[in-house]
């Protein structure tokens, strides 16, 4: 599993690097949300492997609540990753409304539960493109696999009640 962590991550980092060096007009971050527990390693594998990468930890282990509230497009445009937790996308407005790049999801399984409030969330992020990073896609049943798959495309599976149904037969 360690392995395949490490796989998944030096892909993403590799796809970070080569889209800071493409131009890009908009000048858009990218967002990686993660389980807390998990920000920490990504700043060490970044630090190890990417260390050019332009890195902002938006979470109250890294910075102050003060400053963590009243991040703006200005600091975003310094940025290449805003490296966030599920919990802290919830609690901070700019990150919803931010435009980003590429919005990337770390243990992807945190949003199988379609109503859940950190799904709804993950799924209004505003960005060009989405990445699923997940070792478990499915953790108890089928329907777990639908939510992910509706992140990175909606409506390409039907409704949950559609591939509920699809699922049964």
């Amino acid at each position: 599993h360690l392995l395949s962590m490490r796989f998944q991550a030096g892909l993403l980092l590799s796809l970070l690097l080569v889209l800071r060096s493409e131009p890009d007009p908009e000048r858009r971050a990218s967002v990686l949300v993660a389980p807390v527990s998990l920000l920490a390693n990504w700043e060490a594998e970044i630090a190890r492997f990417a260390p050019d990468l332009r890195v902002m930890v938006a979470h109250q282990s890294a910075m102050p609540l003060s400053e963590l509230g009243s991040v703006d497009q200005d600091r975003l445009d310094t940025v290449d990753l805003v490296i966030t937790s599920y919990g802290s996308l919830l609690r901070l407005p700019w990150i919803a409304a931010a435009r980003w790049r590429l919005a990337v999801l770390d243990e992807a399984q945190a949003i199988k539960n379609p109503a859940a409030k950190q799904t709804r969330a993950v799924k209004q992020l505003d960005s060009q493109s989405r990445i699923a990073l997940t070792g478990t896609p499915i953790e108890n049943r089928l329907g777990d696999l639908w939510s992910i798959f509706d992140f990175l495309n909606p409506g390409l599976l039907g409704s949950a009640k559609q591939f509920g149904e699809f699922t049964k037969r």
